[in-house]
């Protein structure tokens, strides 16, 4: 059957009135680095200045003119699309007689000092970035964290690298990928709404078991499944602009177009997007609205996506194991292991006063297979924060040998970018 049962879709939404106010969420799916300083909390999205050499290079813009309230381009498939790209005249003028003359700040710089005293909005600042300057002022912000002039701010770093999204678009992206710089993945929602045509193609054409893409999720201790999320969130996002943040049938139609189009060309794309949309659709919906929306899906891909979120949104946390419940009465077995890690690692959180010592002797007497394997995907990942020492314990008692080198990489990538940089910073503060 159709995944797309607009008839099921239509009866839901006049059921349960499936329209809502959506409230954006900038959930952070990356890595978070320590607090003290810019350069360790953007996770290293600063390159180091070389010494001595201040010439910043210069991208070629995708736009002659970045308009951010021109219309923006269908999100939908297009053929023979073709990238025109303008160069940059740059005209130099040289005095006719020698003079000495104190050098003149661009715009930006002089914007910044404001802000840094205090005078002015972070948003004047962000408006003035450009193409040619955000390098320029991605190190003077360095410099600034360094000399203590401004506070942390986790949500003015995400302002800051939304807007060389929305500037740099797929110029920019390709930059940082080869450069395995982790802003690569802090620039994607700008960069959809910048340019979302753009986007949808680059991403449609992304082979994400190259050589360059699993070298920077190396390189970062990334992991595919928030990377994929990243893109999925800026499309959904893009989605949803135009609606006054209301999810109506106009909008799950979209979305399902959308969703249709990967399903058929790249089935992990496709459960990423169905993540991130019903990451939407959760907010302010009851437990059986949810079970209603995740049985609505029969392709194991989408089922799987639409049970993840569900449950890590945290409707189940009166009861988190009515969670394992839930996951285990879903019909198909992709969404029953994708179900069943997302419900143990909320026990493993301990939401709601659980204990997670009770929900581990549990898992030392079920007997092995896909089942146990899961919940301790799911178990140790929970543990991840509380107890990371556990967390990689339990995830190499695994006993599919190949699911557990995935999962102990990925356990271990978590702790090298989650855990640890907050204990170093700890003992930095410390001394």
């Amino acid at each position: 059957m159709s995944w797309k049962n607009k008839s099921w879709i239509a009866s839901v939404l006049a059921a349960v009135g499936l329209l809502f106010i959506f409230t954006g969420t900038d959930e952070e799916t990356v890595i978070n680095h320590q607090e003290s300083k810019f350069i360790k909390e953007t996770e290293e999205l600063i390159s180091a200045l070389s010494a001595g050499n201040t010439e910043v290079t210069k991208l070629t813009p995708k736009r002659t003119d970045y308009n951010q309230t021109a219309p923006q381009p269908s999100l939908y498939p297009t053929e023979n699309i073709s990238a025109q790209a303008s160069e940059d005249n740059i005209s130099t003028s040289f005095e006719s007689t020698p003079q000495v003359k104190q050098p003149i700040a661009p715009d930006w710089k002089n914007i910044l000092d404001v802000f840094l005293q205090g005078n002015a909005s972070p948003k004047e600042f962000i408006n003035s970035l450009s193409l040619e300057n955000w390098k320029d002022a991605r190190d003077a912000l360095a410099l600034a964290y360094e000399e203590e002039k401004l506070t942390p701010s986790k949500n003015f770093q995400e302002r800051f690298w939304m807007k060389v999204g929305e500037i740099g678009g797929e110029a920019v992206a390709k930059e940082l990928l080869m450069d395995s710089d982790p802003a690569f993945s802090k620039i994607l929602k700008g960069w959809a709404k910048g340019d979302p045509q753009e986007m949808f193609d680059y991403y449609t054409g992304l082979d994400l078991t190259s050589h360059e893409i699993q070298n920077y999720l190396d390189k970062t201790n990334s992991r595919e499944i928030p990377l994929m999320d990243q893109f999925s969130s800026g499309m959904i996002d893009e989605i949803l602009r135009n609606s006054n943040g209301k999810i109506g049938n106009t909008q799950v139609e979209t979305a399902n177009d959308l969703i249709d189009h990967f399903l058929e060309k790249d089935k992990k794309k496709a459960e990423s997007l169905m993540r991130e949309f019903t990451e939407r659709v959760t907010k302010g919906r009851d437990k059986d609205t949810l079970k209603q929306w995740v049985s609505g899906y029969k392709e194991p891909e989408l089922q799987a996506g639409t049970a993840q979120r569900v449950i890590e949104s945290g409707v189940f946390d009166k009861n988190p194991l009515e969670a394992v419940e839930f996951a285990n009465s879903l019909e198909s077995t992709k969404a029953k292991r994708s179900a069943l890690s997302s419900a143990y690692a909320r026990l493993a959180g301990g939401v709601n006063g659980h204990d997670p010592n009770i929900t581990a002797a549990e898992l030392n007497k079920m007997e092995n297979g896909w089942q146990r394997d899961f919940a301790l995907n799911g178990f140790a990942h929970g543990l991840v924060h509380r107890d990371p020492e556990a967390a990689i314990q339990w995830a190499n008692s695994i006993s599919n040998e190949g699911f557990r080198k995935v999962v102990t990489k990925n356990v271990t990538k978590r702790i090298n970018a989650e855990v640890l940089p907050r204990l170093n910073s700890q003992g930095a503060s410390k001394n």
